[in-house]
């Protein structure tokens, strides 16, 4: 369906050419068709066609002037009532499952083209489509992603990486960090607190939470024990901040810090920071291990590039890769020949050398006796694998087109239960309290450092 133009447009040069990725899959739109573009400093977006991406219906209503646009919760074909419009019928306006979605004058509005399409600003979006969404300037790409819901409590088989009691040589410990700052209302209590944090525990009973649904529960609804470990967990998460910021501006709630999306750091920002904590680890390894320091792998682009193919974040999986194995230094039950960078099935028990692959490419990836952790081929095959991985937690989707399975507990993870980093937490890592936290302070956020 064309939507009717408005004129509205404006007569400003406009700049195109730019892409959009949407729950880490390239929109195709055809030439013919609306495409991105920056206009006034602003991205703007073709409506309908990222909302279908995100498997939206999307119908214009004319006469009002309304994209009305229906969720996957409402029976296909079927539109919540729509509200009585008031005021004068500009400019357009978004409905969604029969509310009105307010957008602030600062981000602009939306119009449409003299090509018939609605666009709305790309930080609109996110209030319209109830989506995540990130500009990628440099390399003139739009990154949209359904926003993470909290981890379902039902506990499925799951996976977990090389626990450890105390931190390997190289591993820093946590830094002092500042309480969460946030309102008065959130600091009341201590399930309050915790709720505000959007991140995963684990209870008593081995059950995963997320923090959020702590919302609106009273303390009476826990035991005197779990009571006190929530207490011991807020100390941990205390020393975390909630929110992170790079000398440049950009800034992030850690909780929505999402796995899927474009790599933030640079290749020369990784390198710099990985040679900047060589020179500290020879030591630690020699007084700790008593052997050789095993000089750091070259990663970096194995890590971006395959990060990019899946649409992961592949600075922050390597990140996760140097506080997984305490900077290759493997100081746990994996080993340096593994090429295994995040204790793919190191679980603590030794493997028989019987256990099935599930479907992992047998050429690339092997289970063998008396090891710990699975065995890859070559450091790309354990960086994919780790990749693939990653990608089981943050996306029921299948892998993508031409990809080969190589991680052997894909299967076994609960998928989509973990789509942002703090989402790791008691899942990948046990119990894991600021597991994801740890990944993002301890370890990513010094390669801005350089």
């Amino acid at each position: 369906m064309v939507l009717a133009p408005s004129g509205t447009a404006g007569a400003t040069a406009v700049s195109t050419n730019v892409g959009v990725i949407i729950n880490a899959v390239p929109l195709a739109i055809p030439a013919a068709d609306q495409q991105p573009f920056i206009k006034d400093d602003r991205v703007y977006v073709p409506l309908r066609a990222v909302g279908e991406g995100l498997n939206r219906e999307v119908q214009w209503v004319g006469e009002a002037r309304r994209v009305v646009i229906t969720t996957g919760g409402r029976p296909a074909g079927i539109p919540a009532p729509l509200p009585a419009r008031t005021g004068g019928l500009k400019p357009v306006q978004i409905v969604v499952d029969g509310r009105v979605k307010e957008i602030s004058p600062g981000q602009g509005e939306p119009f449409v083209t003299a090509a018939g399409r609605t666009v709305v600003p790309l930080r609109a979006l996110g209030e319209a489509l109830d989506c995540a969404v990130d500009w990628d300037s440099a390399a003139r790409q739009v990154t949209i992603r359904s926003r993470p819901k909290p981890p379902p409590l039902s506990r499925g088989p799951e996976e977990h990486g090389e626990t450890r009691s105390t931190p390997p040589p190289g591993y820093p410990e946590a830094p002092g960090g500042t309480p969460f700052s946030g309102s008065v209302d959130q600091q009341d209590g201590l399930l309050q607190e915790l709720a505000a944090y959007r991140t995963n525990l684990r209870l008593l009973d081995g059950t995963p939470i997320n923090t959020a649904e702590l919302l609106g529960k009273d303390e009476e609804s826990f035991s005197p024990a779990q009571l006190d470990k929530f207490r011991s967990d807020l100390d941990e998460l205390r020393k975390y901040e909630a929110r992170v910021r790079l000398p440049d501006g950009r800034e992030w709630a850690v909780a929505e810090l999402t796995i899927l999306g474009p790599a933030v750091a640079t290749a020369d920002q990784l390198r710099a920071w990985l040679e900047a904590e060589a020179p500290r680890i020879p030591a630690e390894v020699e007084g700790k291990m008593g052997r050789v320091f095993i000089p750091l792998p070259d990663l970096v682009d194995l890590y971006l590039r395959i990060g990019a193919e899946y649409g992961v974040r592949g600075d922050l999986a390597l990140a996760q890769a140097a506080k997984e194995t305490g900077y290759w230094e493997f100081g746990g039950l994996v080993q340096p020949d593994q090429n295994n960078y995040c204790g793919l099935w190191a679980t603590g028990t030794v493997l028989t050398g019987g256990e099935p692959l599930n479907g992992a490419d047998p050429s690339r990836v092997r289970l063998e006796a008396g090891r710990h952790g699975a065995t890859f081929a070559t450091p790309e095959a354990g960086v994919e694998a780790h990749i693939q991985h990653l990608w089981a937690y943050a996306t029921t989707a299948p892998l993508p087109p031409g990809k080969v399975l190589l991680s052997p507990r894909f299967a076994l993870v609960q998928r989509g239960s973990a789509p942002t980093w703090q989402g790791l937490n008691a899942r990948w890592a046990v119990p894991g309290t600021t597991y994801g936290q740890s990944i993002i302070r301890d370890f990513w956020l010094k390669a801005f450092d350089h």
